[in-house]
C-alpha cells in the first residue's frame, strides 16, 4: 500500500483495562488499607507496596511507549536516505539486491539466506533471523516475541526487559 502505518502505543481498549486493573485496586489499598497497616502492623508494608506500585507503573509505561525494535520499511529508508547508515549499523543491505528482476527471497544473497535472513513482502526489506512481521502493528520487529494487546505494543528486542519487569 501507499500509506505507512505507525503503531499507536500507550492507549487502546485493552491498555485502559490493564491500567484500570492496576490503578483501581491500588487506590483502594492506599486509601483504605495502607493507613491501617502503617499504624497497626508496620510502616514498612505500605512503603514496600508503594515501591512495587511505582515499579509496575514505570515498567508498564516503558513497555507501552518504547520502541520494541521496529525495522524501517523500504519506503522510509529510501525517503529518508538512510540506507548507507543502516548498512553500516547492521552489516548487510537491508533493502536486498538492487536487481529489480528479482523478487522475494531471491533478493537476499545466498550467504544471508543460509543464516536465516528472510524477505518481508509487506515491508520489502531483508529481515534478520529472529525478526518477524507483526500483523497488528504492520511492521517488522527485531527479536519479535509477541504483540501484547494489554500494552498495545509489540514485545521485542528493545523493550523485552521492560515487559518482563512489568
Amino acid at each position: 500500500g501507499g500509506h505507512e502505518t505507525v503503531p499507536a502505543p500507550c492507549f487502546g481498549g485493552e491498555t485502559v483495562c490493564a491500567w484500570g486493573c492496576i490503578l483501581v485496586p491500588s487506590c483502594v489499598y492506599f486509601v483504605v488499607g495502607a493507613p491501617v497497616f502503617f499504624d497497626k502492623v508496620s510502616p514498612i508494608l505500605p512503603i514496600v507496596a508503594m515501591l512495587l506500585f511505582c515499579s509496575t507503573v514505570v515498567s508498564l509505561l516503558l513497555t507501552c511507549c518504547s520502541d520494541p525494535g521496529i525495522l524501517p520499511r523500504r519506503s522510509v529508508i529510501i525517503a529518508a536516505g538512510t540506507q548507507q547508515s543502516i548498512v553500516a549499523k547492521v552489516g548487510y543491505n537491508i533493502l536486498g539486491e538492487d536487481d529489480p528482476s528479482l523478487s522475494g527471497d531471491a533478493r537476499i544473497p545466498q550467504a544471508l539466506r543460509d543464516q536465516g535472513y528472510r524477505w518481508c513482502p509487506t515491508c520489502q526489506i531483508v529481515r534478520p533471523p529472529g525478526a518477524s512481521h507483526c500483523r497488528d502493528c504492520d511492521c517488522c520487529v527485531q527479536g519479535f516475541d509477541h504483540h501484547c494487546p494489554f500494552v498495545n505494543n509489540c514485545v521485542g528486542q528493545r523493550n523485552y526487559r521492560f515487559f518482563v519487569a512489568f
